[in-house]
């Protein structure tokens, strides 16, 4: 609303409705005093003009002593037309009408027989002598006086009458010239002028319309260009304006706005590189970048800041709080000096470093830098456990070794045992050696060494896994069942075979005797994928190890039983394996229900 009364009352509106009312008030004021001076000024006129014929009439009519050639005379006077003469006697009888009847003598003394009043040539009526001339106006009359009066009529109103009268003779008065005149010609002039005033001010309306508009057309134009030149200067478009050619003021502020717009725009240009070079330096940083103002709202987050409370571009909004909450802390505690805190959310460690941005005025806000020292944390707990975990598995095979050999040397062990502690010397050997190749494994695979990949019949080697496992499930009074395949997978055979034997060894050791161990594969033909699984139904795993069983030297029974335990290499080298191949890796548990390892491989990895 308040868009649409602007534009109503624009400046070509306010043009045009100046320069109408102007002209209306001038035409409109010059009209009235012109009608009104032009009625004036006629009117006396024709009283002068009445009461001048009248005096001439009266000079005539008393230099003839005869009333007969007084009668005669009045038939051969021509009247101004319009106007009429009545002859009366001093009592006030009308002895003679002249002017819009023929004279009409009568009655003993020459006067008329006709009754007072006559048809009086234009008029709407026909008013009687005695409504105008007064008994007064006769009285100064017959005193000598000539009088000349615009009088009304006396009874009904309304009807004015223009009279002029003069005594006829002197010493006595022998009669009196009154002459009549309607002014109804004269307001119909008036009238018929006003109607010309009224006409031409409509004229004049139209011209000052056009006008006004060609006018306001050349002196808004311009400022109309300006006007959509500084919305768009206000939007960012620095565009010089065109199409102002004027070198007046107008001219002067388009050139100084474009000049403005020039500055902008090369300030703006200066800010946006500025910005572009200190974002891209904020982004680049692989750590968190928060910027709060001086309330503790975060004004500017980098993605590395959005990752911390964001989970497939869904605001956390308890970790943001939580992270919002710690900062504002910080800032409180520490508002005029850097500060540096460790902070923990969820399973991730951050260190933050927080500092004041201070301005002449005071501090503005605080820049933190959160910087994830969780992977290095655990890192360093991992080589702590790696070689906690190392050290305990050499050193139980080799105090062992290590005992043995020397209660055989010092004879302490008789000579017919001797056999059999050197087995168990032996075995200890061996597991030191398969811990070597294990962790030979998984360093060898985590260089990133090539794989030995082969078109391997998916058939030949589910068989070949059958028959490896049979004689051991036999043993161990366990049910072994290996589904047949089809197809062929490109993979190194040696690497796949290891993973089956890690995982069908940890199946076989953890499913109880009369129980089964299921191994199948299935096609996945519009991933392009084969998955295996391997399926027990031993004791299950705990739902809070599931997340670090692929973990080196890591293992459910915190006990380290040699029996049950093993190493915890097994299912680190399986995925390393696994994830060599392009594959992934996942397990499935339920306490007291059994275990399913699914991979998924490639068939034609690229």
């Amino acid at each position: 609303m308040a868009n649409k009364l602007r534009h109503s009352w624009s400046i070509s509106i306010k043009l045009w409705l100046a320069m109408t009312l102007l002209i209306l008030a001038v035409l409109g004021g010059l009209g009235l005093t012109i009608t009104w001076l032009f009625g004036d000024f006629y009117l006396q006129q024709k009283l002068v003009s009445l009461r001048t014929e009248a005096t001439e009439i009266s000079t005539q009519l008393a230099s003839i002593p005869s009333w007969s050639e007084r009668l005669s005379l009045l038939e051969t006077l021509k009247l101004t037309s319009g106007t009429q003469l009545v002859l009366l006697d001093p009592r006030g009888n009308i002895l003679v009408k002249a002017g819009s009847i023929s004279i009409t003598p009568q009655g003993p003394h020459g006067g008329l027989s006709l009754p007072l009043g006559g048809v009086f040539g234009g008029w709407s009526r026909n008013p009687r002598l005695a409504d105008f001339f007064t008994e007064d106006y006769l009285a100064r009359v017959l005193s000598g006086q000539t009088i000349s009066i615009e009088a009304l009529q006396v009874n009904s109103g309304g009807q004015t009458m223009l009279l002029a009268a003069t005594p006829v003779g002197t010493n006595p008065v022998q009669g009196v010239v009154l002459l009549e005149s309607s002014p109804i010609p004269i307001q119909e002039s008036i009238a018929t002028f006003r109607w010309l005033i009224f006409y031409a001010s409509l004229i004049a309306i139209l011209l000052a319309t056009m006008v006004s508009l060609i006018f306001a057309r050349q002196v808004t134009r311009p400022l109309a260009l300006m006007q959509r030149g500084a919305k768009r200067m206000a939007k960012g478009d620095f565009l010089p304006i065109q199409g102002v050619t004027s070198n007046d003021e107008i001219g002067a502020l388009a050139e100084s706005l474009n000049s403005m717009g020039e500055s902008l725009k090369n300030y703006m240009e200066w800010l946006s590189q500025e910005k572009n070079l200190l974002q891209g330096i904020v982004e680049s940083i692989s750590d968190a970048v928060v910027m709060l103002s001086s309330d503790g709202l975060i004004l500017y987050a980098n993605d590395s800041a959005k990752a911390l409370w964001q989970e497939n571009e869904v605001e956390l909004q308890e970790r943001k709080t939580q992270i919002v909450n710690f900062l504002q802390t910080m800032t409180h505690n520490d508002e005029q000096s850097e500060s540096n805190k460790t902070f923990a959310l969820g399973t991730q460690i951050l260190q933050v470093v927080m500092a004041p941005m201070a301005e002449t005025e005071g501090i503005r806000g605080h820049v933190a830098v959160l910087h994830d020292v969780t992977a290095s944390l655990r890192a360093e707990k991992a080589r702590r456990e790696f070689l906690a975990s190392v050290t305990h598995e050499l050193r139980t095979p080799l105090h062992l070794i290590q005992g043995y050999l020397e209660a055989i040397q010092d004879n302490v062990i008789p000579e017919h045992q001797q056999g059999e502690h050197i087995e168990l010397v032996i075995e200890e050997a061996k597991r030191l050696a398969r811990l070597v190749k294990d962790l030979q494994d998984i360093n060898w695979l985590e260089r990133g060494q090539s794989l030995q990949r082969v078109s391997i019949n998916l058939e030949n080697f589910m068989s070949d896994i059958d028959q490896r496992f049979q004689g051991r499930a036999q043993e161990l009074g366990l049910k072994l069942e290996v589904s047949t395949g089809s197809g062929e997978l490109f993979a190194d055979p040696d690497r796949l075979l290891q993973v089956f034997i890690n995982l069908l060894d940890n199946a076989m050791s953890h499913t109880p005797s009369g129980k089964s161990v299921r191994v199948f594969l299935v096609q996945v033909e519009e991933l392009d994928q084969v998955q295996f699984a391997v399926q027990d139904e031993g004791e299950g795993i705990p739902k809070e190890a599931l997340f670090y069983i692929f973990d080196s030297f890591f293992r459910v029974n915190k006990a380290r039983c040699r029996k049950d335990g093993g190493m915890g290499l097994g299912l680190a080298i399986v995925r390393q394996i696994v994830e060599a191949h392009g594959g992934t890796i996942k397990v499935e548990s339920d306490m007291g229900k059994g275990t399913t390892f699914w991979i998924a491989l490639p068939r034609n990895p690229s």
